[in-house]
């Protein structure tokens, strides 16, 4: 059976691109485009059996999230895959801890992108697998993919809440007379529920209560839900407030330490990052040092010791750094080196102005990616320069 697939996306080289290699499986597919939510929207309403939505979250005027929710509405068996340029840890995390989230990111692996579209229709009909369309935690990780800032005011039977995204990080929850971590966790166990965007403004009307990273939250959410709906049951306040340890209202909420201290919560969301290596063909280890060579954290295949391998990288670099600045070219921030058992690539992120200097609060590290002799160092170029990115968020 063919499956009509509509892409939303305003990158048109994208959508083309897209486009052209899926209708070379026209015995799988049938290909529709949108360049805007508005077209997107008028496409879902004029051409029938659409199985698959694949959209991004940063549309100009109706947003990808606009347009999943009344893309779901629409066609209650729609399967919704969503693209995006912007995965941060928290939304990788959110996305595993409970499968509610099929997520694809840019640049797209076309053949990734195929089999995912493949086992996208292989599941139930509807969101996820789920018929009914879009619930509070879907909408918040939408929320926290797009990077948006706004008040959403949700509401289920008798009860309302309100939840405040700052460029995409959830800061507040409020349901009733609970605030903060355990509010967010008695909205997403809601069985129901409408929700509608507020103007921004109104963002002033509800004080920070949330520190908690928004990934851990919606894995921590995720796990009561399916606790609570195993057991039949739907959590109240007092036994969410005992679940999580506090027995405050909602207006002596402060905010709180998130579940990992400092250090440990980098080291993890490090690890996350780096495992995005583990995909490429070739890859045998990975590891992020400071400018010191101390080792932040790492991944190695097989018996590869990479704190050795990078403590001799970390020099190797330093020393290609110095040669460059003496040559009058710069100093260079990417060296790769091809040895008959593998290729090393080291790659340094200073954000000091001057380049051989480390200043506080600006990121300085070193990542040292090993690969197999005639692996796929294009693909690992392209994946270093995000997650280097990606990175420098931790550790600033």
């Amino acid at each position: 059976m063919v499956a009509k697939v509509l892409i939303v996306d305003d990158e048109a080289p994208l959508v083309k691109n897209l486009a052209v290699y899926l209708r070379l499986f026209d015995q799988d597919f049938e290909v529709l485009t949108a360049g805007t939510g508005e077209e997107a929207l008028t496409t879902l309403e004029e051409e029938a059996g659409i199985d698959v939505l694949l959209t991004d979250v940063r549309l100009p005027g109706i947003d990808g999230i606009e347009v999943v929710r009344q893309a779901v509405a629409l066609n209650r068996s729609l399967r919704v895959l969503v693209m995006t340029a912007y995965p941060s840890q928290e939304v990788r995390r959110a996305a595993s801890a409970a499968g509610a989230l099929q997520y694809l990111e840019k640049p797209l692996d076309l053949k990734r992108l195929r089999e995912r579209l493949q086992e996208a229709l292989k599941t139930q009909a509807g969101w996820s697998g789920k018929v009914g369309g879009l619930d509070i935690f879907d909408f918040t990780q939408l929320f926290a993919m797009s990077g948006k800032t706004g008040v959403v005011r949700v509401a289920w039977g008798d009860e309302t809440g309100h939840l405040v995204f700052d460029s995409g990080t959830l800061v507040h929850a409020s349901c009733g007379k609970l605030g903060g971590d355990a509010a967010f966790y008695r909205l997403t166990n809601w069985r129901g529920g409408t929700f509608e965007e507020q103007p921004q403004h109104q963002s002033n009307e509800h004080e920070q209560n949330i520190v908690t990273p928004t990934g851990h939250l919606m894995m921590e959410a995720a796990r009561l839900r399916d606790e609570e709906r195993r057991d039949g049951a739907v959590m109240e306040g007092d036994a969410i407030r005992s679940a999580l340890g506090q027995g405050v209202p909602a207006e002596d909420v402060q905010p709180t330490e998130g579940p990992e201290g400092p250090e440990e919560g980098r080291e993890m969301a490090i690890k996350e990052l780096l495992t995005e290596f583990e995909s490429i063909e070739g890859f045998r280890g990975v590891g992020v040092f400071s400018a010191q060579g101390e080792m932040l954290d790492g991944i190695a295949k097989s018996d590869l010791d990479i704190k050795t391998v990078g403590t001799f990288a970390n020099n190797a670099l330093l020393n290609a750094q110095k040669a460059t600045d003496a040559m009058g070219v710069g100093r260079g921030n990417l060296m790769t080196l091809r040895a008959p058992q593998a290729t090393v690539m080291m790659r340094c992120l200073n954000e000091a102005t001057d380049f051989a200097a480390t200043k506080a609060g600006k990121a300085h590290f070193h990542t040292v990616v090993v690969m197999a002799p005639e692996s796929n160092t294009g693909m690992a170029a392209m994946v270093l320069d995000k997650v280097v990115t990606k990175i420098a968020d931790e550790v600033r």
